[in-house]
């Protein structure tokens, strides 16, 4: 995960700030340039990858697998790297970024109520620095909707069934027959083998390393419905069209969140995410 905070709030100046996955999925405004005194919060997929170093920000790239970070802080320039989890953000709650960028994240959470809680904490820690300013987030998870040339197959062998998937290492290498492929094209819980790659010299007999990773693959809306519903239980109002917001002098004011603009990308589903408050 990515956390970005804005320095004017410390204070800062203008920038751009765009993911290099994306690209124009996820722009501040129309020009790809923010707007002055906020801050950015950024999440997943290793720290250092999505942006560079950005002086007039504080970036905060945050994993929990501290060798991910280690990498990060060799391989690519970044302020800050947090050791910590999605579930439970190591920051007070009184600490509130402008954008948050959480890429290759929610799709690992193994139930629903795990990654609905983390699509809370991103909301709740995204909050305008002002009424006139709104927050940004955008999320990108695996889709279950894959594209002819994808490398996420049944056929393939690399994607097995998460609840039949034994303990025997060879299990990996199986692929599914032609008479459940039907059944198995319709799971959204899948285990990806990884093969270890140490870069060491080793003979072919050597015994290969591999893990199962788990995945949930979201269907179409999902990721919207998701959204929703933890704006929903953070009591905020929710809508897919700004036509919808309160008008500033209506007297049933609430905090607003505003799904700005969606799609599919490379096998992937995003949603990019406005929050805003409303005052008197």
């Amino acid at each position: 995960m990515y956390l970005v905070h804005r320095k004017e709030r410390l204070p800062l100046g203008q920038g751009t700030c765009t993911s290099s996955i994306g690209r124009n999925a996820f722009r501040l405004d129309e020009n790809g340039t923010s707007e002055p005194s906020q801050q950015i919060a950024l999440g997943a997929r290793p720290p250092g990858q999505l942006l560079e170093e950005e002086p007039r920000y504080f970036l905060l790239g945050l994993d929990r697998l501290a060798s991910l970070l280690s990498l990060s802080q060799h391989i690519h320039s970044v302020p800050e790297l947090v050791h910590g989890d999605c579930l439970s953000l190591p920051f007070r709650s009184s600490l509130a970024f402008d954008f948050a960028i959480s890429i290759a994240t929610l799709h690992h959470l193994l139930t629903q109520e795990r990654r609905l809680e983390a699509v809370k904490l991103l909301l709740s820690s995204v909050k305008p620095s002002r009424p006139s300013s709104t927050g940004r987030i955008l999320i990108f998870v695996w889709a279950h909707e894959q594209g002819q040339k994808s490398r996420r197959k049944w056929a393939k062998g690399t994607l097995l069934p998460a609840p039949e998937l034994g303990s025997s290492p060879s299990t990996s290498s199986i692929e599914p027959d032609m008479e459940r492929f039907e059944e198995l094209s319709n799971l959204q819980d899948v285990l990806v083998p990884w093969v270890l790659n140490n870069n060491n010299d080793q003979k072919s007999t050597d015994k290969v390393t591999t893990y199962n990773r788990y995945y949930h693959l979201f269907r179409e809306g999902e990721l919207i419905e998701l959204v929703k519903c933890a704006a929903e239980s953070l009591e905020l109002l929710f809508t897919q069209l700004h036509s919808n917001l309160p008008e500033s002098t209506s007297p049933h004011l609430k905090d607003w969140c505003l799904i700005k603009r969606h799609g599919w990308e490379a096998d992937n589903w995003w949603v990019e995410v406005e929050l805003g408050i409303q005052v008197p």
